[in-house]
């Protein structure tokens, strides 16, 4: 498993796939955004926990859709539509979200206790979703699979995501910086739609394609 291998295919398969991908990312983040954007300006408990919750389900259905997407790529097949996407995602909604929630849960307890434990957590549980999405995986088999697959790669592993996340925050934070001029609700909306919608497909990308190297599924 090489990390700049790793990341070049993801670059080559965004490039690739980039105005689908953004459209896919585009429609859901614009309502993720709009929710952020209302917390922005109205920050009740209520505002910003359908915002958080807005953003769990929007960055899910994402995620899941784009794993999908390159899946398809690797399978040779064409191109589902984006609604079919969408559909196959929303399938395995409850199990994404359950996932998500033990992975929360888990790298927090991990970081609280040591540090250390959370970091290989992270790493070892970085292909949760898309062993749901491609593997159709249960929570528990996914979290089981996905360690299996990083053990004896955790250092390398742990290193790609920490790469990963760190493109899309800064380039998140720099489409951001953008639309500073405009009013501070259009800001957060904009700047949070664009920029969801133009990095969480490479970073997807980057997790679908560790999935395929290590579980040595074909090119």
């Amino acid at each position: 498993m090489n990390i700049s291998g790793v990341l070049q295919d993801a670059l080559h398969i965004y490039r690739r796939l980039f105005g689908r991908a953004v459209v896919i990312a585009g429609l859901v983040f614009a309502v993720v955004g709009l929710g952020e954007a209302f917390a922005s300006r109205r920050a009740t408990a209520l505002v910003t926990l359908v915002a958080l919750l807005l953003n769990l389900v929007g960055t899910l259905l994402v995620q899941g859709a784009l794993v999908g997407l390159v899946n398809d790529l690797y399978s040779n097949r064409p191109a589902a539509p984006t609604r079919a996407l969408y559909d196959r995602t929303r399938e395995r909604l409850g199990t994404l979200l359950g996932a998500s929630i033990v992975y929360g849960f888990g790298v927090l307890a991990g970081f609280v206790l040591l540090i250390i434990p959370g970091l290989i957590a992270v790493a070892r549980w970085s292909l949760i979703v898309p062993l749901i999405v491609i593997e159709r995986r249960g929570w528990r088999e996914a979290f089981s699979r996905s360690n299996q697959l990083v053990t004896g790669r955790t250092g390398r592993v742990l290193v790609l995501v920490v790469i990963a996340d760190a493109i899309t925050l800064v380039v998140s934070l720099g489409i951001s910086e953008v639309f500073v001029f405009l009013p501070n609700f259009f800001t957060v909306w904009v700047g949070s739609a664009l920029a969801g919608a133009v990095t969480a497909p490479y970073q997807a990308m980057v997790l679908t394609v560790l999935y395929f190297r290590l579980a040595q599924r074909p090119e």
